[in-house]
């Protein structure tokens, strides 16, 4: 059985229609994607020292060594430092963490801690040696 010519004409006319519109939507993917190159820039171009401002790192409590210092916390990341820090005499800890983790001068420190500047330059350097020793003996 032959179908009308008016089946055929509206299935002619539903072929041409359905054509168009997908050229037009292939054509329309084509323009959005160049438009999109010429905004966008792949993770792979872009250089690893851009890419690490754009980033964060979590910091956890526990990743940190805590040192109270007259009800002032003063957190420190690298192990092989908080332990040798663990194994100095308070005073001598609060003088190297005041001075190198707060950023207080040596007369700062001293009024702080209730001594005089000459002893917290003297406490603060011969420190230093011992941690230094401490360190070396270590490694």
């Amino acid at each position: 059985m032959k179908t009308s010519s008016f089946k055929q004409a509206i299935e002619a006319q539903f072929d041409c229609l359905s054509k168009k519109v997908i050229k037009r939507a292939v054509k329309k993917g084509y323009r959005d994607m160049k438009r999109r190159e010429k905004r966008e820039c792949p993770f792979s171009d872009i250089p690893d020292y851009e890419q690490e401002r754009f980033g964060t790192f979590d910091k956890y409590e526990s990743d940190y060594t805590v040192f109270n210092i007259l009800g002032i916390e003063v957190w420190v990341e690298d192990d092989q430092l908080s332990e040798v820090l663990k194994t100095l005499t308070e005073k001598k800890r609060n003088i190297i963490l005041l001075s190198y983790f707060m950023d207080m001068s040596d007369s700062e420190i001293s009024e702080f801690i209730k001594i005089p500047r000459s002893n917290v330059q003297y406490h603060r350097t011969k420190t230093l040696e011992t941690m230094k020793k401490i360190m070396e003996e270590r490694k």
